[in-house]
């Protein structure tokens, strides 16, 4: 079944962005229904685009709502992400969530009222070489490219290249590709190329899609609710959608409209687009009360964390 929103909106890049209130209004029919998961990406979702990948931060309200959806009976909370699982649980700090790091291919939970450095990552199983031929690419170009634009997010056994600060992208992005294809010269790792990225990963690794079957297959719920920004999230939207059809689920695939430019590549696969991470936050939020939490949305903490540098996007 498809779904609608109820009025006109405005407009980004030709698709229709909404607001928090109309997504509730969407998700209102199936509020009712359990058990429910709330699986959501982080940078451009619950956190404003930076231009230093390292310096993005969960908006406080988003937190506070997922906190409360996490001791919701009958309802799970995910994060699903490109950084690795101890970045991003160091960053949202969620007890009681599933944390499926670089993409799906670390996977953990952080039990209530635990550190983050109790984490406990169970890796999806890849053939070992990958670590180090990650790791020899990742040397390769910090020797061959000595820029303080250059930032190198090591995720082993994946590696990815940010160059977002670079004076000249184009240029930044055939340097990285030229060193990559110098060191890995049989093409083992599969690329992705980015905005202002190059990422690499083993063939086969999990990505986003695989990692919604599986919490689709864990959890069972009844109703589901997928947030993301990029195209990495649209196979997750896909996956949702495709299970809504054969009626094994129902719930929302909600697009996040963080960067223009790859919007139309990821509101296609979506049901709805929110304008940025300020809504996320909001739907959460009125999701956590509807469904038994306490989060109340402030003007203040809606616009909490905002950046100036909203065209960058980290990992």
């Amino acid at each position: 079944m498809e779904r609608r929103p109820s009025r006109d909106p405005v407009t980004l890049a030709g698709y229709p962005v909404h607001s928090a209130q109309e997504a509730l209004a969407l998700a209102a029919p199936m509020l009712d229904r359990r058990p429910v998961l709330v699986a959501s990406d982080f940078d451009g979702t619950l956190s404003h685009l930076v231009m230093d990948p390292w310096g993005a931060q969960v908006l406080p309200l988003a937190r506070q709502a997922l906190r409360a959806l996490a001791v919701t009976p009958d309802t799970s909370v995910a994060l699903i992400s490109g950084r690795t699982a101890n970045d991003l649980v160091g960053r949202v700090r969620i007890g009681g969530a599933t944390y499926l790091g670089n993409h799906g291919v670390e996977r953990a939970r952080l039990p209530r009222r635990s550190r983050a450095v109790s984490l406990r990552i169970e890796m999806a199983p890849l053939p070992p070489h990958f670590m180090a031929l990650a790791e020899a690419i990742a040397v390769a170009v910090e020797e061959a490219i000595p820029e303080s634009w250059l930032v190198v997010e090591r995720k082993l056994p994946a590696v990815a290249f940010h160059y977002r600060a670079a004076p000249d992208i184009a240029i930044a992005g055939m340097r990285v590709a030229a060193v990559v294809d110098a060191t890995d010269v049989d093409r083992q790792m599969v690329r992705f190329p980015g905005r202002r990225a190059l990422e690499l990963r083993p063939p086969g690794a999990p990505a986003k899609g695989e990692s919604m079957r599986h919490l689709l297959d864990e959890h069972r719920p009844a109703a589901a609710f997928m947030l993301g920004d990029d195209r990495y999230d649209a196979r997750a939207f896909e996956v949702l959608r495709a299970a809504r059809e054969a009626g094994e689920v129902d719930g929302l695939a909600i697009a996040v409209a963080s960067h223009p430019e790859v919007l139309p590549d990821v509101a296609p696969h979506a049901d709805i687009v929110l304008a940025g991470p300020s809504d996320v936050a909001a739907f959460l939020s009125g999701l956590a009360r509807h469904l038994g939490g306490h989060a109340r949305p402030s003007p203040a903490s809606l616009d909490s964390g905002r950046s100036s540098a909203d065209d960058a996007h980290s990992p």
